[in-house]
């Protein structure tokens, strides 16, 4: 069965086919931006697999974009949008197995309102997307 830890690293992978976005598997102590941070599963349905042995995990990817400026907070549409190079969807979809592990990687939302927070000393404007993935 998939790990965790591989459907983090299908993530990174995934993500880091973007130019230019700066991918992390942690929080960095320091990061160029824009940047990628991917979390822990937030939520992890062990029990969800009605005897077939899978289960459901939820990940946050949080991007980030600095905040020097008000108009950068633009640069978030571009990772949001469904389409273009810069997208975190268009990114998933491209390959929902993570390059080829027993998963269905699903962009589920990019929902919550974004956020000016501090990282690294750096002040930067935030964005978490959803992706919801099912392990087999």
């Amino acid at each position: 069965m998939t790990t965790l830890a591989q459907v983090r690293d299908g993530l990174f992978n995934r993500l880091d086919t973007i130019d230019g976005l700066r991918v992390h598997k942690q929080v960095p102590e320091d990061s160029f931006y824009p940047a990628a941070i991917i979390y822990p599963p937030v939520n992890t349905d062990y029990r969800d697999d009605l005897g077939m042995g899978g289960f459901t995990s939820q990940w946050i990817v949080m991007l980030m974009v600095p905040a020097i400026v008000d108009r950068q907070q633009l640069d978030l549409y571009a990772l949001v949008d469904r389409t273009g190079p810069s997208s975190v969807f268009a990114a998933i979809e491209a390959d929902r197995t993570l390059g080829g592990l027993s998963v269905d990687a699903l962009v589920v939302s990019a929902a919550d309102p974004m956020d000016l927070t501090e990282m690294a000393g750096t002040k930067v404007y935030q964005r978490a997307v959803l992706i919801q993935v099912i392990i087999t």
